[in-house]
């Protein structure tokens, strides 16, 4: 999916308090799918607004977890880093290609959904891989182990590459493709790289690397920030104010 094109400010207000809704509708137990076919539908919103909403806010509870396990500084490098591979991997060329991405509010950057199923090995791909062994030269961590799900199209091939990247960077680790990369993560001593909230709620703590590779490379063209979506009252307040959006 391409990325949208630009919101005019009549657009951005409306997400904005389609946002604060969803946000405020999950804090108060309201299932996930029709809170936010609720707001969707009140707001209007097209398919693209409903996934960035979808992709990018969690209850104040979810989010606030999962950023308590989140590494901010660089003493990941003293650990095993296990790496959700496709995930990191397709941020990264969702990036290069100028797909949507998005600041959720869980601290994760993500891009929408439904690239997975449609992942190939391209050039794309080498240039992301090349990003990722870049950064990882610079921030070496003391081990690394890449894990790719075997369903997806050619993940043999993929950690194949990967192995050989991780050789030739003079680093210590190994990449396999294995049927579900999440019980594979060792239950402690290990920091998970990814940005899928299955994976983040089941790890021991995290780093957001596709995030830290785009940033490192060059400035994100981010779709839409709800990092600063956290409290309740605030998202209350801003229904009734004339503030700006949060992006």
């Amino acid at each position: 999916m391409d990325s949208p094109a630009p919101l005019p400010p009549d657009r951005k207000w409306n997400l904005f308090h389609a946002a604060s809704d969803f946000f405020l509708l999950l804090n108060r137990s309201y299932p996930r799918a029709s809170a936010l076919e609720m707001v969707g539908n009140r707001y209007n919103l097209p398919l693209i607004e409903r996934q960035l909403l979808s992709r990018g806010v969690s209850s104040r509870k979810e989010a606030l977890t999962r950023r308590a396990k989140r590494e901010m500084g660089d003493s990941w490098r003293g650990n095993l880093l296990v790496v959700d591979g496709h995930n990191v991997q397709i941020t990264i060329e969702s990036h290069i290609e100028g797909r949507a991405l998005l600041k959720a509010n869980d601290g994760a950057m993500r891009d929408l959904a439904g690239q997975s199923a449609k992942f190939r090995l391209t050039e794309t791909s080498v240039m992301a891989i090349d990003l990722i062994f870049w950064f990882l030269r610079e921030f070496p961590p003391k081990e690394v182990l890449f894990l790719f799900d075997a369903p997806m199209s050619r993940s043999g091939e993929t950690a194949s590459i990967y192995r050989e990247r991780i050789r030739s960077a003079r680093l210590s680790g190994e990449a396999e493709a294995v049927m579900v990369p999440e019980r594979e993560f060792p239950e402690k001593n290990c920091i998970v790289a990814s940005s899928d909230h299955a994976v983040i709620d089941a790890a021991p703590g995290w780093i957001d690397l596709a995030c830290r590779v785009i940033e490192y490379s060059g400035s994100p063209e981010i779709a839409a920030d709800f990092s600063m979506l956290l409290d309740i009252r605030a998202a209350e307040k801003s229904l009734f104010s004339d503030s700006g959006p949060f992006w």
